[in-house]
């Protein structure tokens, strides 16, 4: 058993415990491909996580609810690095928590690791998707998120979850870094008639390009 993906990747399932960059250059419609891979598992019983390093809780909710559907029923969770950021006050409900900024790794840690241990109960299979790395490397420091990484990518593949990691390829010093931490990636590219995505390191060889 896997999660399936054929509604948006040119394979049918991603296997259990697998992490997967979400990555390419800017504005090819990573961010938005990892939380509708989120919110279709969410759609079909699966918790899910995310992480709003770029997106807030109010956006989340709008891109993503059938997701907000498992939120309400303790089955998924949202760690919000971006509203208390903006100055708005808001406080911590159950399964949705709030940061200071993307740059406080710590924080993000504890309550994102807070989640996991409700949803462990709760779930078995879950998609975690962490949007976006590259905002998170712009406030703090690139071994500070690999440490972050590392942890979460473990109890992914323990609890043979998925996990997902949105990265900008632009930054080649921070994306070789970061890169190794994941079992494959799901490439984007813009095209002239469109973006067009493949799967990378899951099989002998990489996917056809496809359109999405």
């Amino acid at each position: 058993m896997g999660y399936d993906a054929a509604e948006f990747l040119p394979v049918e399932e991603l296997p259990e415990g697998a992490n997967l960059l979400v990555g390419g250059p800017p504005l090819t419609g990573k961010r938005e491909l990892a939380l509708s891979l989120v919110d279709h598992g969410c759609e079909h019983g699966d918790g899910g996580i995310v992480v709003g390093a770029h997106d807030s809780t109010k956006t989340i909710r709008q891109r993503a609810p059938h997701l907000w559907d498992q939120v309400k029923r303790g089955r998924a969770g949202i760690v919000d690095c971006v509203t208390r950021q903006r100055g708005e006050s808001v406080r911590d409900q159950d399964f949705v928590k709030y940061v200071s900024s993307p740059g406080d790794v710590t924080d993000m840690g504890i309550r994102l690791g807070g989640i996991f241990q409700r949803l462990e109960r709760e779930c078995d299979c879950v998609r975690l998707d962490i949007s976006t790395i590259s905002t998170m490397l712009m406030y703090a420091d690139v071994r500070r998120v690999y440490r972050f990484l590392h942890v979460f990518v473990g109890h992914v593949e323990r609890l043979d979850w998925l996990g997902l990691g949105v990265l900008d390829t632009s930054n080649r010093e921070s994306f070789d870094m970061l890169a190794p931490l994941y079992d494959g990636m799901i490439q984007t590219r813009s095209e002239d008639d469109g973006r067009e995505l493949r799967v990378v390191g899951l099989g002998d060889s990489p996917t056809e390009w496809v359109s999405y």
